[in-house]
């Protein structure tokens, strides 16, 4: 019996690790792609750092999230429970809505209650 020399081994196993990490790097890929278009609902998105998020939008969304903080702090200071949760709900809702004008629409309508419903 005549055994094969392990240096004659190493390169077959070596193109067959790199096809095997090509063959689950463009699947990975795929669905990535995939999940980010469920997402987002278009496919403009799929090279994008953002997500499908507008530079008007990411400074709406932490406009919002600063006059969120504030309100939080305010409430949390003089123990007032509404400008509190209106401030929490200020903090995290650009992280759950994508749409540029919605996350106007909703930061003015969250800061209009804040206004409104003070004491």
């Amino acid at each position: 019996m005549r055994y094969r020399r392990p240096a004659a081994i190493l390169p077959a196993l070596a193109i067959l690790i790199s096809r095997t990490v090509n063959a689950l790097a463009q699947d990975s890929q795929e669905v990535l792609g995939q999940a980010l278009q469920a997402y987002t609902g278009n496919d403009a998105g799929g090279a994008s750092l953002t997500g499908g998020i507008s530079a008007w939008g990411l400074f709406g969304g932490m406009l919002f999230s600063g006059v969120g903080f504030v309100a939080f702090i305010y409430g949390k200071k003089n123990a007032e429970l509404r400008p509190m949760l209106i401030g929490i709900a200020l903090l995290v809702y650009p992280y759950l809505v994508r749409g540029t004008l919605m996350i106007y629409l909703v930061g003015a309508g969250l800061s209009a209650a804040l206004y409104f419903f003070r004491e």
